[in-house]
């Protein structure tokens, strides 16, 4: 599947993405705007705004913030949920689209949605639209498999290593040791004054919850059809066996890098 087979693909997911992906924990913004203040003379950028739902928390702050999002279905989920905000502007584009002098920002940032990016490409851009002494934040979450229910979680893993070959391999959450690996990326392109920040949550799914939540997922709808339906029917069946609920655990990491003052 081609990138844009891929981005057309999921913002016909649009959706179900908007209404089974998580929330950001707030202590994620708090450090965000300890590290960064802004206010009604702020300006932000947000990178892959998707249906907004990162957005609410920066808007609130007063600042005019720009979104791009170049899928239309889901730019029309962030109109519906952010229309009210009158310092909110929004883009169907995509960063390499993006025409704008250097130096406009005083944060950018991209939740979930940088990884698509060429990292050479994506740091470089970063660092020339921040005003001087203005501030990256990049962070994702990672979902983990249900620690509660381990025979369900089994089953799931068998389902994986029979469609998806192979399977995902061992999923190993984020640790704190792992920031100076991350951090040492953005310092790279000329960002200073990193830092990392690790939070938890988790998330109960019922049957047809998380079958949505798989049809927001690159590789799982990049699968041969019949692989597919494969997979997803015999998740559905082993969730139904366990009790009709999976809970995903959540890792979400957090970078923030400042571009230097002088």
């Amino acid at each position: 599947m081609s990138a844009g087979e891929f981005e057309r693909t999921f913002d016909n997911a649009a959706a179900e993405y908007d209404s089974v992906r998580p929330e950001y924990p707030q202590a994620l913004y708090r450090d965000i705007l300890r590290y960064q203040p802004l206010a009604g003379e702020s300006q932000a950028l947000e990178i892959g705004l998707g249906s907004g739902k990162a957005s609410g928390p920066v808007l609130d702050t007063g600042c005019r913030l720009t979104g791009l999002e170049p899928g239309g279905n889901l730019a029309a989920l962030a109109r519906k949920r952010l229309g009210r905000y009158p310092n909110f502007t929004l883009l169907e584009q995509t960063l390499q689209d993006y025409s704008c002098p250097g130096g406009a920002f005083n944060l950018v940032y991209a939740a979930t949605a940088f990884h698509w990016i060429p990292e050479e490409y994506g740091y470089q851009r970063v660092y020339e639209l921040l005003k001087p002494g203005g501030a990256f934040a990049r962070f994702a979450y990672h979902a983990g498999p249900d620690r509660q229910r381990v025979e369900l979680t089994q089953e799931v893993q068998e389902l994986y290593r029979r469609y998806m070959n192979g399977g995902k391999g061992e999923y190993v959450p984020l640790r704190p040791e792992d920031g100076e690996r991350l951090l040492a990326i953005p310092k790279q392109h000329g960002f200073v004054e990193t830092e990392f920040h690790l939070y938890e949550m988790e998330r109960d799914f019922t049957v047809q919850e998380y079958l949505s939540l798989l049809t927001t997922y690159r590789d799982h709808m990049a699968l041969d059809p019949a692989n597919r339906e494969g997979l997803f029917q015999g998740i559905c069946r082993a969730i139904q066996r366990h009790g009709g609920v999976m809970t995903v655990y959540y890792t979400v990491d957090l970078e923030l890098a400042r571009k230097p003052a002088g």
